[in-house]
């Protein structure tokens, strides 16, 4: 329940991260005569017959059908998961939670009481009898605990697999591996009178290998208590049945409006821990900063996450509207609990494991707190793989002086960072660019320092980084009031991209054809001194906007919001000009933009946008006349 801090280090892929005992089942193929299994081959607290989907589950002895699909191979794992899951280690693991603020020596978890609330809290009770759509969810450390056997709460999700539940995201993101995962439903703790279904009345379900979904923001160094929830897939238990096969219908996967936060009646179920007997407590739930919901019940301490909010509760199933997690993880008192809203966020994780999508993975480049210093964004070919496949790499310089360098994957996305420097020195470098200067296939980068200084960067790439340096102009008093530089191939006889638009500082515009290392030539100028339209630019890039091959055009951000294209600069000057966004646009909100070409041809037609949030966006295959298709590479973060 209560919020890990996670290092980068462990912010890698649940799927990379889980191993199992149990492989996955990508399908189950079911043998023509395949045999029902007598209740014999599992002990009687697995027991329990199939039951209408619509109706709750009633554990019995005696042979049960096998489901369709179910091999004897995968009522193997199920027995081989029991023979490990005995009673006892069931009853004596302890909650995730507790562990790991063991190991990190947080603040205690859930104190008693919530000081200063005005909510009226609801008492909670024991259900002595278990509820057949949850369950404890356990997990088996291999990270030399010693308490390897831990355990969260979770909630069976109906879907058409018949095979789904739900927890808290944090009960799996630990960068550890585990093992023998499985979720036990209607588990109910203590010895069984005569007559009565066991503490597991519905056996055991493996969880299956790889098939756990968890929003990739949840999943980088800073995981975004926004999405603190998972959706995973559970094979049959030991007497070949599928998870609702056993228990009858799971709870019903239910999306809440902001709005709708605030809920009159919902019940909240969980397992404490040392209690192993499920809590349950109705009351009204509360919108908590706008993202959360809040509930007040009694008792709930550390064990209950990944317990599920369920409104129109019958006693056995109802609406999932919720799981425990969330703001810090749930909550810090256990008489106060959250969820994180069950918004589109978490229906895309259902219909993943649905349709049996590939899970997300952890983003290579980082999170949106990340992006938010990142003061310049250049593109070009650097990386030795980029330069052999033509394809474009991002260079980005942050606001601490470091530069990276992010390769591209030729399918419009971007790889692992590679550090070029870390030098405050380059804080003040005032304008970069990229671009062909010095003939050969790995670009170069140009760099305008605050005292005037014209510094080329030859051959920049994993292995150079930035060592090959040649100064243009040394420090001077013109080359301070430069304000923006642009590359590219604009009409200088050549088809390098050696050409450079020069902004400066009075708003004029200069065109320096055949840039090389030994300096500027050709002067050209674009645009008059003291005009009243260059000194509202924001970012200008090259780029293959419009239909014609050849040179190049000038894209153009404004300080007003509109977007604009300038078809062949060097040919038609500020004439050939196309508008991509009218003026009051959201481009006006917009922090940073290049182009290049990210999608595996050639064309450098591809924009990279910097928004608000540290939202990076790209946007593939753009024109002169329309923005390309819209591809989220970085979220924006939420506060």
């Amino acid at each position: 329940m209560k919020r890990i801090p996670w290092v980068r280090a462990a912010a890698v892929g649940v799927c990379a991260s889980i191993a199992l005992a149990v492989p996955a089942v990508a399908a189950h193929q079911a043998t023509p005569d395949a045999p029902d299994v007598p209740a014999a081959m599992t002990t009687p607290a697995t027991a329990g017959p199939a039951t209408p989907s619509h109706g709750p589950a009633t554990p019995s002895p005696g042979p049960v059908k096998r489901s369709k699909g179910v091999t004897q191979e995968d009522i193997r794992k199920a027995q081989e998961l029991e023979r490990y899951w005995t009673p006892e280690r069931i009853r004596n693991a302890v909650p995730v939670d507790a562990v790991r603020a063991g190991e990190t020596e947080q603040a205690p978890l859930r104190a008693p009481h919530a000081a200063g609330r005005s909510a009226v809290f609801a008492p909670s009770h024991q259900v002595a009898s278990g509820v057949p759509t949850v369950g404890v969810f356990l997990i088996r450390s291999e990270d030399g605990s010693a308490t390897p056997n831990q355990f969260c709460s979770a909630g069976a999700v109906t879907s058409p697999t018949k095979s789904l539940v739900l927890t808290a995201a944090h009960c799996l993101k630990g960068g550890k591996s585990y093992r023998n995962v499985a979720f036990v439903p209607g588990y109910r703790g203590g010895a069984s009178q005569a007559g009565e279904p066991g503490e597991r009345p519905y056996g055991l379900f493996p969880m299956e290998l790889g098939k756990v979904w968890i929003d990739e923001r949840y999943l980088s160094s800073s995981p975004s208590d926004d999405v603190d929830f998972a959706v995973l897939r559970v094979g049959p238990n030991s007497q070949g049945q599928l998870l609702e096969d056993a228990i009858g219908r799971g709870n019903t996967l239910t999306t809440v409006p902001a709005a709708g936060l605030a809920r009159r009646e919902v019940t909240l179920t969980g397992y404490p821990g040392g209690q192993k007997t499920p809590l349950q407590c109705t009351n009204a739930t509360r919108a908590f900063q706008g993202r959360f919901m809040e509930i007040s019940c009694d008792g709930f301490r550390t064990g209950v996450s990944g317990g599920p909010f369920l409104e129109g509760f019958d006693g056995s199933r109802g609406n999932l509207v919720g799981a425990i997690g969330g703001y810090k993880t749930g909550g810090l008192q256990d008489n106060i609990s959250y969820s994180a809203q069950f918004d589109n966020d978490v229906r895309r994780l259902y219909d993943q494991a649905v349709a049996d999508a590939a899970p997300d993975t952890v983003n290579p480049l980082g999170d949106a707190t990340t992006w938010q210093h990142a003061t310049n964004l250049l593109t070009g070919r650097f990386h030795s793989d980029s330069v052999r496949n033509s394809t474009g790499d991002l260079i980005v310089r942050w606001s601490d002086g470091e530069v990276s360098l992010y390769p591209g994957n030729r399918a419009y996305g971007l790889g692992k960072d590679i550090r070029l420097v870390k030098d405050k020195a380059w804080k003040q470098a005032k304008a970069l660019t990229v671009g062909e200067f010095t003939g050969n296939s790995t670009d170069d980068l140009l760099v305008s320092w605050a005292d005037g200084k014209l510094t080329l960067y030859k051959d920049v790439n994993e292995t150079n980084k930035l060592n090959n340096r040649i100064q243009l102009k040394g420090p001077n008093g013109t080359w301070t009031h430069a304000v923006g530089l642009t590359a590219g191939r604009f009409g200088g006889g050549n088809a390098r991209r050696d050409d450079l638009v020069v902004r400066w500082s009075d708003a004029e515009m200069t065109l320096y054809t055949n840039v090389d290392g030994r300096g500027l030539h050709g002067e050209r100028q674009l645009a008059k001194r003291k005009n009243t339209t260059w000194s509202h630019a924001r970012d200008s890039v090259a780029g293959n906007f419009a239909a014609a091959t050849g040179d190049q055009d000038l894209f153009v951000r404004w300080s007003d919001g509109e977007v604009t294209v300038y078809e062949n600069l060097g040919a038609k000057g500020f004439k050939g000009e196309h508008q991509l966004r009218p003026a009051k646009s959201a481009w006006r909100y917009g922090s940073l933009v290049t182009a290049g070409a990210f999608g595996g041809g050639s064309r450098q037609d591809d924009l990279l946008a910097l928004w608000p949030g540290g939202k990076l966006v790209m946007y593939g295959d753009t024109t002169a006349n329309a923005l390309g298709r819209e591809r989220l590479l970085v979220p924006a973060r939420i506060s």
